[in-house]
């Protein structure tokens, strides 16, 4: 008995056979039959238009996954702690006290020399003390009136650390070159005037020696900074004038000194002293202004000269006048004028 074939078994089962596949493969016939599609589905599809909205009254079918969004994998970082409570509290900046100190101490000597210019609080005057030391180096009374110049000027470098407008370079300059020496003069400004209304003369001697000694280094370092030639007005004007008259005060209060050691500074050899001082103050003045090449440090040399020469003028009031310190302080005066314009000459010319 012979085994059935292929085509037998298809007829038996009703499916196809398509020569066209490889021999093992068969695709089945399902027949397609209305009555397969289940009743109550078809009656919920005829219920929505094509374009897949509700007719008219009826609420629109939501699907599941319209309604459901797409679950995505978000990292969530953990909350953080309100900043206030991360943040440590700032450490307050501690108070600068070192702009403060320079204003201080000049109200101090602004105020110590009113005090002893009206003798308040203070045994006598500071030109009471100078009468007691008659000498012929003295100038006329109103050549101390520089002192408000000096003092005016003073206030300009002081200022420079508050005024916004001022560059940074030069604020730094006034800290680092002036601003230690000049709390350094204030000081023995206000010793020296409690030395000498006092008359302890001595003592008086070397505050202004060193009062001296302070504001010559003060200049000389100036001297070597471009920027205090750029900024005349707040650095090189009022440390030179300065110095200069503080030169000048150094050999009256030597020659106070020296009387007050029993030289007769009135005499003949006043006289001959008061010429040698004044022509010792013109060239200190001429050293200084070639070594720190300005011209304003000789500028207090000149005035001391015009007082000397109006107090010892043979019209004037003062009971001392010499003739030969009149003589001999004109031709200071008009020599150094000579030399100082030759000096400013030649500079030009290079």
């Amino acid at each position: 008995m012979t085994s059935p074939t292929r085509e037998d078994n298809q007829k038996e089962t009703g499916s196809s056979y398509d020569p066209l596949f490889d021999s093992d493969v068969e695709t089945e016939v399902f027949e397609e039959t209305s009555s397969s599609v289940d009743p109550q589905l078809e009656s919920e599809a005829d219920e929505f238009t094509d374009d897949g909205s509700a007719r008219e009254g009826e609420a629109p079918l939501v699907t599941e996954s319209a309604t459901e969004p797409e679950a995505v994998d978000v990292e969530v970082e953990p909350s953080l702690e309100p900043e206030e409570e991360l943040s440590e509290p700032e450490e307050k900046q501690p108070f600068n006290w070192r702009p403060w100190v320079s204003p201080v101490l000049f109200a101090l000597v602004l105020l110590v020399n009113y005090l002893s210019a009206t003798a308040t609080w203070l045994p006598q005057t500071q030109a009471d003390v100078a009468a007691l030391y008659p000498n012929l180096v003295e100038p006329a009374s109103f050549t101390f009136g520089i002192w408000s110049v000096i003092y005016g000027l003073t206030i300009l470098p002081i200022v420079v650390e508050f005024i916004p407008l001022v560059d940074r370079e030069t604020r730094d300059v006034y800290k680092r070159k002036i601003r230690p020496f000049a709390w350094l003069w204030m000081v023995l400004n206000i010793a020296w005037i409690f030395a000498w209304t006092y008359e302890q003369i001595l003592l008086a001697m070397v505050l202004i020696f060193a009062y001296g000694f302070t504001l010559a280094l003060m200049t000389d370092k100036l001297s070597k900074i471009e920027q205090s030639k750029r900024k005349f007005w707040f650095l090189t004007l009022p440390m030179s004038i300065h110095f200069g008259w503080i030169i000048v005060a150094n050999f009256a209060n030597l020659t106070a000194m020296m009387v007050d050691f029993g030289f007769d500074g009135i005499g003949a050899m006043g006289a001959f002293w008061a010429v040698a001082a004044l022509t010792l103050v013109m060239l200190l003045g001429l050293f200084f202004y070639r070594s720190q090449g300005t011209m304003l440090v000789m500028l207090p040399a000149f005035w001391t000269l015009i007082g000397v020469i109006a107090q010892q003028a043979p019209t004037s009031s003062y009971p001392f006048a010499n003739t030969f310190v009149f003589v001999a302080s004109i031709v200071l005066f008009v020599l150094g004028i000579v030399v100082v314009t030759g000096i400013e000459l030649s500079r030009r010319r290079k």
